[in-house]
This record gives C-alpha cells, structure tokens and sequence, in this order.
C-alpha cells in the first residue's frame, strides 16, 4: 500500500509533480506564517524545540503558569489546533518534494530510494508530530498537575519528530546529489 502511494506521483506528468509540489510549498509557507504568529501571540516563554523538549512536567508546568497569568493560554491551545494543519502541509510537502527528487534517480537506483525514504520520513514524522498534540491536549487538560511521564512521553514523540524531520531533510540532500550525479553521468 505504501509503495503504491509513494509511486503513485511518478506516474504523474513532470510538469504536475511540479505543480503540486509548488502549491504544497504554498500550503507550507502559509500554515507556518499562522502558525508563527499564534504561538507568538500565545506569548509561550521559549521556543518551540524548548518548549516541546523539556521533559520535565514542573517546567511546563511554569510554562502554562506563564501564559495564564498572560491570559493567553487559549490562544496557546489554538496554537496546538493550527499545528495540524502545518503537520498535513509538512506531510504533504515531504512526500511531494521527496518523490520529485526521487524522479531524478533512475528506476531502483540509490538516488530514487533515498528520495522515497524522504516522503517516508517525512509522513512519519508528521504522524509523530500528531501523537505529540494529542499529548499536549492532554497536558493542558491538567496544566497545573501534569504527571512526570506524560511530560516525557510528550517530548519523546517530540524528539523522534525531529529525528524523521532530519532525516527526511538529509535524505533529500542525498536523494538529489545521487540523482543529479547519476544524470550527469548519462
């Protein structure tokens, strides 16, 4: 099933994979810019890789004390809410941009593979990225008495995030130095 998603682009015409990569770079651009600002407005007192790596409850715990005393701790929950619409574009755009760098591979080639992997690490990513959420729903469903290990489950999903992220960006890079290398070749 799998496969025949992420082969599902090649079939396209080129000219349309770049298209519709161009429109989820669009979908990209624009969920971030609101996602920015409402975290932004929310007035969260460190960044996101902070915020979302402490694993500590007591520091996040602060955190949401924090944004209370601001009032703006709703705006803070409408900050996780956007996310998912950033996580569909990421997903999108790593699956869109991956398999067309993947066309620059030929047929079972390195380059081809490692751009598939990049939709694949991408997509996993995005779905990490959604148990996060879920988890900080739960947080902030207690946000003065979060269990320890919820904390650390929270983060957890959060570090394995940015570790498919990574690698969906690095096996970019390689998917489209083999690619390229391989057509300069002939």
């Amino acid at each position: 099933m799998i496969a025949l998603i992420l082969s599902a682009p090649h079939r396209l015409p080129l000219w349309v994979h770049v298209l519709v990569t161009a429109a989820a770079f669009g979908l990209f651009q624009t969920t971030k810019t609101a996602l920015d600002a409402h975290y932004a407005a929310s007035g969260h007192p460190v960044d996101y890789v902070t915020g979302q790596t402490a694993f500590d409850a007591e520091r996040v715990e602060g955190w949401y004390t924090a944004m209370q005393a601001q009032g703006t701790l709703d705006l803070y929950v409408q900050t996780q809410i956007i996310d998912f619409g950033f996580i569909a574009a990421v997903m999108l755009l790593g699956m869109t941009l991956g398999t067309l760098v993947a066309r620059l591979g030929r047929d079972g080639s390195l380059g081809r593979r490692l751009g598939l992997w990049t939709a694949g690490f991408a997509v996993i990513g995005g779905m990490l990225d959604s148990v996060e959420n879920l988890l900080s729903f739960a947080m902030l469903a207690q946000p003065d008495a979060i269990p320890q290990a919820l904390a650390v489950a929270y983060s957890s999903a959060a570090a394995a995030k940015f570790a498919m992220l990574t690698a969906a960006m690095g096996t970019l890079a390689l998917s489209f130095g083999f690619g390229l290398w391989s057509r300069m070749r002939g």
